[in-house]
């Protein structure tokens, strides 16, 4: 019997077992249960929750446990999930970068369910075809009927797609992977696929007959580690999608990326606005440069550097549609760009994927510093170590969680941080 003494950056409990740390999934500090080791590793074991003794004032019933594999926190009530990235995100400085940071109120919104605007999921053929989720680091799916994060408009269109699977035997493993994308009444759906003949693609696209399904795609994959390729072929409807933002509209293609819970991310954008100083900036990792059009108006140039050649030709478009003019988007990598335009600007926003910012833009930053960075990130542990190493040059002078995805794991922050005097 164990008790788990804590919640990790996982959400698994934190127990102690012959004087190792446990980590077990699906139990909340404070509760009491009965566990089996499943992996004895050199310094921790993996734990598994066989019975519950006692359970804490903080969980939730689920009525599907199966949710829990794509949101691991959906047992433990709302408030308690707010607590928890507050505190993980004071942990997380003070165990990386040695730093005490004060920490600002996170930024949310009263929505935690029914609130995602895009969703991927996998397709497994065995004896009968899946379409679901991975556990995490394994290739075991757990198939979806319910997706309980997403909107109304998406569940729908899910529910086609495992009417369509029942009735429709896929006939090799071309098709891996399924995206759904919507606004307001509006559905892209995106089929992943390894090669371009798709044997069984006319009979999907002719079962699909839902209105508010406005464009189709196959995606062709170039690895298997990836869940879309470079490349997409438009099946049907229109080219895009298009999503308005905080008086803006952004026209979305399939390879394009904007953020998956609009009303957070119009928050998220707001409080950058806000703590940008200076008069020219460089939107880095910009794609569609959502956040340089938004930020546009209040400052004198915007230079969005963005590699993905959908997000850019969606960006040129929105960027003329919106009728701004001083926004400039450059297509390239934000490492081999940036330092043309570092002399030009006072400030650079970066929104980098979760693997943080590479090496090369580091050492850039530490020798030609700006006077002050907005970093906005999805990895709370390469943020940080990315301050780590900035540290010497910069201070941090605001962090502000953002509560993006409730019931996951996610952790989107804001960090701002400004050039030592």
């Amino acid at each position: 019997m164990l008790t788990a003494l804590d919640l990790d950056y996982q959400g698994q409990g934190v127990c102690r077992y012959q004087d190792k740390v446990v980590f077990v999934k699906g139990m909340l500090k404070g509760e009491t249960g009965l566990v089996r080791i499943l992996k004895d590793k050199k310094s921790y074991f993996i734990g598994e929750l066989l019975n519950l003794k006692t359970r804490s004032n903080q969980r939730v019933d689920v009525s599907n446990p199966d949710d829990l594999h794509y949101a691991p926190l959906l047992h433990l009530s709302v408030p308690a999930q707010l607590e928890w990235q507050q505190k993980i995100t004071e942990e997380t400085f003070r165990k990386i970068a040695k730093m005490d940071v004060s920490i600002d109120p996170i930024l949310y919104d009263k929505r935690d369910l029914g609130y995602r605007n895009k969703i991927t999921l996998h397709v497994v053929k065995t004896d009968r075809l899946k379409i679901g989720v991975f556990a995490p680091q394994s290739h075991r799916l757990y198939p979806v009927k319910q997706m309980v994060l997403a909107k109304n408009v998406i569940q729908k269109t899910l529910d086609k797609l495992n009417e369509i699977f029942q009735i429709i035997a896929l006939q090799d493993d071309t098709l891996k992977h399924i995206t759904i994308r919507s606004h307001q009444q509006k559905v892209m759906i995106i089929f992943s696929t390894t090669q371009k003949t798709w044997i069984e693609k006319d009979t999907i696209l002719a079962h699909l007959n839902l209105p508010f399904i406005t464009s189709i795609y196959q995606n062709i994959l170039e690895t298997d580690f990836e869940n879309m390729g470079k490349d997409s072929i438009r099946l049907y409807g229109e080219e895009a999608i298009d999503i308005h933002f905080g008086g803006l509209k952004f026209p979305v293609k399939p390879g394009a990326f904007f953020q998956v819970n609009t009303p957070v991310a119009l928050k998220m954008y707001e409080k950058v606005k806000t703590l940008i100083t200076g008069r020219s900036v460089i939107d880095a990792y910009a794609g569609m440069a959502s956040i340089g059009q938004f930020i546009s108006s209040a400052v004198d140039q915007v230079y969005a550097i963005e590699s993905n050649h959908d997000a850019v030709e969606s960006a040129l478009i929105s960027i003329e549609n919106n009728q701004i003019n001083n926004v400039e988007v450059i297509e390239n990598d934000v490492a081999l760009a940036i330092e043309q335009y570092l002399s030009k600007v006072d400030t650079i926003v970066f929104d980098p994927p979760r693997s943080g910012l590479d090496d090369t833009t580091k050492a850039l930053l530490l020798e030609k510093p700006v006077s002050e960075i907005i970093y906005v990130s999805c990895d709370l542990k390469t943020l940080v170590r990315d301050i780590n190493t900035l540290k010497t040059i910069y201070r941090v002078t605001s962090v502000t969680p953002v509560k993006m995805f409730f019931h996951t794991v996610e952790t989107e922050t804001i960090v701002r941080l400004e050039m030592n005097k």
